[in-house]
């Protein structure tokens, strides 16, 4: 009579056995029903922190993620480049632009995007926001009384990002660019300041494998990405979002996104202006229990927005991070 001992179901939890049908071990070999995950990988920086997986962290535009002698079972996290901020300086008022895309074009299969953050609104940006510079990844905040753009895939299981906070009535009003783990924040008011960018979220649930060289520190544990910046204006900047967002300047020039996490860029003012809204952080997308096959798969990362004027905060450039049990 089939049966499934204790040895068997162990098994299957370390090699990926089908679990459609009990089997017995008579007339059956270990090849036939049992996927074992014995590739090797190489691309990127690779660490192995001792909990039982290796690291593979790429930063570089353009990178391979290189499998050899068999499959494997990974988990990966695709950030894009977040938006820039908005600002002013003599020049005039500008709203800072989208991230670039990060692509991992899987060999055999179905190219994963991660979409370029929004870009922080000027003050007083006339008409409506175009999808296309304002609702990818996390949304730019809204600068002076104009609306933010939206996350995208908001709402829903395959959203990138969250919106960014709206700006208010007021001349200094600014709201802070979306995050991956929450909207930024509405200016608040009266009396009217920015309003801070989203928190990004903890990779892989808040994995502490991740070494502290790599993303912020955040709310909870493990290492954070794709915070949104903060709005900024002439009394007052606000802070990014944890996750590497950069803060808005008060009557100063908006901090850069961190490097590597994909956070939108700060709300720049050079002190005679008015409000301007975060850059919304780099599209977020994770996912766990993927198995890929041998091959060479290219991983593009999308830089952050650079806006011409000296006062923005610059989007941070993506990351790809993948993790597998060794």
């Amino acid at each position: 009579m089939p049966f499934k001992s204790s040895l068997v179901r162990s098994a299957g939890k370390l090699f990926g056995v089908s679990n459609q049908k009990d089997m017995g071990l008579r007339g059956h070999t270990w090849s036939n029903w049992i996927q074992v995950f014995n590739g090797t990988a190489t691309g990127g920086t690779i660490t192995t922190p001792g909990n039982g997986y290796n690291y593979h962290f790429i930063t570089a535009t353009d990178m391979d993620f290189v499998v050899s002698g068999g499959d494997m079972k990974i988990d990966y996290l695709i950030i894009a480049g977040g938006g820039g901020g908005g600002s002013y300086y003599p020049g005039g008022y500008t709203s800072g632009g989208k991230g670039t895309p990060s692509v991992f074009t899987i060999s055999g299969g179905t190219p994963v995007t991660a979409i370029g953050g929004g870009g922080g609104i000027k003050y007083n940006q006339p008409g409506s926001w175009p999808a296309s510079n304002g609702g990818s990844g996390g949304g730019g905040g809204g600068g002076g009384a104009v609306p933010a753009g939206s996350g995208e895939n908001y709402p829903g299981p395959t959203q990138q990002g969250y919106p960014g906070g709206a700006g208010g009535s007021g001349t200094d009003a600014a709201g802070g660019g979306g995050g991956a783990g929450a909207a930024g924040q509405a200016s608040p008011g009266p009396p009217w300041v920015p309003g801070a960018g989203g928190v990004g979220k903890a990779a892989f649930s808040g994995d502490t494998g991740i070494p502290p060289s790599y993303g912020t520190p955040g709310p909870g544990p493990g290492r954070w990405f794709a915070g949104g910046g903060g709005g900024g204006s002439r009394p007052a900047g606000a802070p990014g979002g944890a996750g590497g967002g950069g803060a808005g300047g008060a009557g100063a020039a908006g901090t850069n996104g961190t490097g590597g996490t994909g956070g939108g860029g700060g709300g720049g003012e050079n002190g005679i202006g008015a409000g301007h809204g975060g850059g919304g952080a780099g599209g977020y997308v994770e996912a766990t229990g993927y198995v890929i096959g041998p091959g060479t798969h290219e991983i593009d990362i999308g830089p952050g927005h650079s806006p011409a004027s000296p006062t923005a905060g610059n989007g941070g450039i993506g990351i790809a991070i993948i993790r597998y049990l060794i």
